[in-house]
């Protein structure tokens, strides 16, 4: 009966995990939009899920502030101010500057080659008009640097914005000129990790994350005028 009972507590755990990373999916590839509530009886029919595990799944997601529960509302896909997007990537900036300097010294050759790769998938995306594709690609560019410094608070830290983030990277490749400058920036972070220069390629990925930083705050200033 014991090992019946923790099976069945796996499981659960195990499918409640699985709608989570479906639900925080749908909200990174901008598919659940900010603002956006979540409709728990069309998610549920649309995973072919019970409610139960679904709105477990949500709170974890709402603990990650990732969603916003507003009593007697429901449960939204967070929004950001002016102010939040600033705060996070003020963060997010000092914690990429940090893993970069990090990674340099601790990048394989073939670490190096992946990152060209990205770059190729990134390109190729932006040639297709593919914004979703060249969003994950600009994702897996940042993380692949986080990954090799070899860091294991660092990579937490950063994956815990890495949601956060991803909402607000959508609006900011929404913008061609953000697009085509961001386009530029990152071979130049590259070949400063080739060259094994630390303080050039933390300066450029610290320069490429603030350019993002202010052109989503201009952004955001812009509609709400």
């Amino acid at each position: 009966m014991e090992r019946a009972a923790l099976t069945n507590k796996l499981e659960h755990q195990s499918l409640t995990q699985r709608i989570h990373d479906r639900v925080r999916e749908l909200i990174e590839s901008g598919a659940l939009s900010p603002g956006t509530q979540l409709d728990e009886r069309k998610l549920a029919k649309d995973m072919a899920v019970s409610r139960t595990p679904l709105r477990e799944a949500i709170a974890t997601l709402v603990e990650a502030g990732i969603v916003e529960r507003h009593p007697y509302r429901g449960n939204f896909v967070r929004t950001f101010s002016a102010g939040q997007v600033n705060d996070l990537y003020v963060v997010r900036q000092a914690l990429e500057g940090l893993a970069t300097r990090l990674a340099v010294s601790k990048l394989s050759e073939e670490g190096l080659a992946e990152l060209h790769l990205i770059l190729d998938e990134a390109q190729a995306a932006l040639e297709r008009s593919d914004l979703i594709g060249y969003s994950n690609a600009d994702q897996r560019f940042h993380e692949a640097i986080a990954q090799a410094s070899e860091n294991e608070i660092l990579i937490e830290s950063l994956n815990r914005l890495k949601c956060q983030i991803q909402i607000v990277r959508l609006s900011a490749n929404r913008d061609p000129d953000v697009v085509a400058r961001t386009a530029l920036e990152r071979p130049r972070i590259l070949a400063a990790l080739e060259a094994r220069d630390g303080d050039l390629a933390a300066r450029l990925i610290e320069e490429h994350i603030d350019g993002v930083r202010r052109a989503v705050i201009s952004q955001m200033s812009a509609t709400e005028a």
